[in-house]
């Protein structure tokens, strides 16, 4: 009877102690809840392709970018970089037929169907059924003669050739060989000496694709799309075809190096906060400090501020990625961008030559947190509400400091600068290869309370981002924006989640050994052994 009131003590014992460690364990242990199923796009029904439904369908969806005539003017054209194809033309960037030849309607199909990524030319697949979208594929047609030829074959793709680091370091030699750096740059951020310089055939700058942005690229960044723009070419633009200096291994060589390149295989992850560790020591003061390296990188999207005068609607700078530490008294945060110029101020000088302004970048808080999840108004603040500023200007290497109480109709942004002594960022940033990394520096807590967030560990504080390409003419309110997120000052686990486990788990063996003890000597029934 004894030994089943010990089994019984035991397993209540180890019943409680499964309990307390089960929060640790499901933490380490327990697998991501589920995504939910997303939304599946409209089915596909059954219908008939004609010119007549292509016509309706390019009248409903298409003519507001493309035009009447399909020339790429209709009236959202000039909101748009680039700006929609011009049909009439018969120049098609994106398909898998040799330069100087017409898309296939499978090329155009796909356009429609998948969009452009990175620019206005949206995904139809989940809001037109199959049968228009190969409609309206023909109606497309009818703008340009070049489609009344028949129809060509697509290019041939042999054999694939793995990525591997020795497929890649040949395709770096060809990257070179073939001096596609003079137009994207030594690192492939679209900034080589002739990026600026570069027109298409109507006479409007085109930019050199920033190989680094691998989910931006037209058709995706996978190696065989590579390939087939390297020997294709874009028409209409100065990239050529390299199909006479490219058999199918050089070609799956720098397709490989290309596709390399890219900050992420595919889609950024996208944080939602930014979540600084902490260090010993001094925080860094420069983007050259080593200890940036091994620090988690976080990127935010930005996008063109359009809600207030004077709007972007054709932003350069298109996300911000940021890293952060922190130590007793201050904290510091590394901001990274992309931006093809550097710019310096420089008024207008004449048609072709616009003004240009300083390249910047800021940070936005909310001067004081509020209760809750209410946030001032993502654009400068409100009335109500204002936010903190801390904006560092690349022509001066440094940080300035103002308040914000949103916008007034006729007057614009409601600025305060903040007197110069006040300013508590400390700024230090570099341009090389195309990018801007600049280094925000502050103490933790300042003596102007009325005006400046107080950071404190443990907790969640918003953060907004602003930047500003000088050469896009952008300045004030023309810029590009995130919406709000979070900063957090990661405090490290306490060992005490392992202490007192531990401690619970000996006392458990201790009174087991008691019990069990007592009953050999006979403690349990009275009885001597």
């Amino acid at each position: 009877m004894f030994k089943k009131v010990i089994t019984g003590c035991g397993l209540t014992l180890s019943l409680i102690f499964g309990a307390i460690l089960s929060p640790v364990r499901a933490d380490e242990q327990a697998p991501p809840p589920a995504a939910p199923e997303g939304k599946k796009g409209e089915e596909t029904e059954a219908g008939g392709v004609s010119l007549e439904l292509g016509k309706a369908v390019y009248e409903k969806r298409c003519l507001g970018c493309h035009g009447e005539k399909g020339a790429g003017d209709g009236p959202a054209a000039s909101r748009f970089k680039p700006v929609p194809r011009d049909f009439t033309k018969g120049l098609f960037k994106y398909k898998s037929t040799p330069h100087g030849s017409p898309p296939t309607d499978e090329d155009l199909i796909k356009t429609v169907t998948n969009g452009l990524p990175g620019t206005g030319m949206p995904a139809w697949k989940s809001i037109i059924k199959e049968n228009q979208i190969r409609s309206v594929v023909q109606f497309i047609k009818t703008f340009s003669p070049v489609f009344e030829a028949a129809a060509p074959k697509p290019i041939t793709i042999g054999p694939e050739i793995k990525p591997s680091k020795e497929s890649i370091e040949k395709g770096k030699a060809l990257f070179k060989e073939l001096t596609c750096f003079m137009c994207h740059g030594d690192e492939g951020r679209g900034n080589g000496v002739l990026a600026a310089s570069l027109k298409d055939n109507l006479g409007r700058h085109v930019q050199p694709r920033n190989l680094t942005k691998g989910w931006v690229f037209r058709r995706g960044n996978d190696p065989k799309e590579v390939y087939t723009r390297v020997n294709t070419g874009l028409m209409g633009t100065p990239m050529p075809s390299f199909a006479d200096k490219l058999d199918n291994e050089k070609s799956w060589h720098i397709a490989n190096y290309v596709n390399s390149l890219s900050q992420y295989p595919g889609q950024p992850d996208w944080k939602v906060a930014v979540v600084a560790k902490p260090v010993t020591g001094e925080v860094a003061d420069s983007p050259d400090d080593p200890r940036w390296e091994s620090l988690e990188r976080h990127s935010f999207p930005l996008v063109g501020q359009v809600t207030i005068d004077p709007r972007n609607f054709t932003p350069t700078i298109d996300m911000v990625t940021v890293k952060a530490m922190y130590n007793e008294k201050e904290f510091a945060l590394l901001l990274i961008w992309d931006d093809t110029t550097k710019s310096v101020a420089k008024p207008a000088a004449g048609e072709g030559f616009p003004e240009i302004f300083d390249d910047a970048i800021a940070l936005q808080f909310p001067t004081k947190p509020n209760a809750g999840m209410k946030k001032p108004y993502f654009i400068m603040g409100d009335i109500n509400d204002s936010v903190y500023v801390a904006r560092y200007n690349a022509a001066t290497d440094k940080v300035d400091e103002f308040n914000a109480n949103g916008t007034e109709v006729r007057v614009g942004l409601r600025i305060k600068p903040q007197p110069e002594a006040n300013w508590q960022f400390k700024g230090k940033g570099g341009y090389k290869q195309g990018q801007y990394q600049a280094v925000f520096r502050r103490p933790l807590v300042t003596d102007d309370k009325g005006t400046d967030l107080q950071i404190e560990k443990g907790k969640f504080f918003p953060v907004a981002f602003t930047a500003w390409d000088g050469s896009n003419g952008e300045t004030d309110a023309k810029r590009s924006l995130s919406a709000w997120y979070y900063l957090l000052l990661e405090v490290p686990a306490s060992n005490d989640r392992f202490i007192y486990p531990t401690l619970f788990l000996m006392a458990v063996v201790v009174i087991e050994w008691w019990i069990s003890r007592s009953y050999r000597n006979g403690n349990g029934n009275g009885k001597q052994k």
